[in-house]
């Protein structure tokens, strides 16, 4: 599902919602299914699933998801209920809730971190 082999996914489904490298998108999103950020999102996502946002991929707003792969740019918050996992050119400013969290050598984090409690 990810173009780096090194990230792990806890979602099997194949993403339907793709905003496109070309795109700016202004608004708000909630969905069930995957969601992929090619280009520059502002507004709130809510996804029950995972939100991949890629290399060339911005995201400015509140994000609410099961997994969290950032191979882009964030900046907002972040409430990731399983995983939130970053790539060598990721990174995010914010603060960040998280089930699990993956950082690589050369990503950037800058904000708060909370580890939810296992059950």
């Amino acid at each position: 599902m990810s173009e780096n082999t090194n990230m792990v996914s806890l979602s099997s489904e194949v993403i339907e919602t793709v905003i496109g490298g070309q795109t700016r998108f202004k608004g708000n999103v909630k969905t069930d299914k995957p969601i992929r950020i090619d280009g520059i999102f502002e507004g709130d996502i809510e996804s029950t699933n995972l939100v991949l946002i890629t290399e060339g991929g911005r995201v400015k707003g509140n994000i609410k998801c099961a997994e969290l792969q950032l191979k882009g740019t964030g900046e907002g918050t972040a409430n990731c209920t399983q995983l939130m996992q970053f790539a060598p050119t990721g990174s995010f400013a914010g603060d960040i809730t998280v089930g699990s969290l993956i950082t690589v050598p050369g990503a950037v984090f800058n904000g708060n971190c909370r580890m939810l409690k296992a059950e």
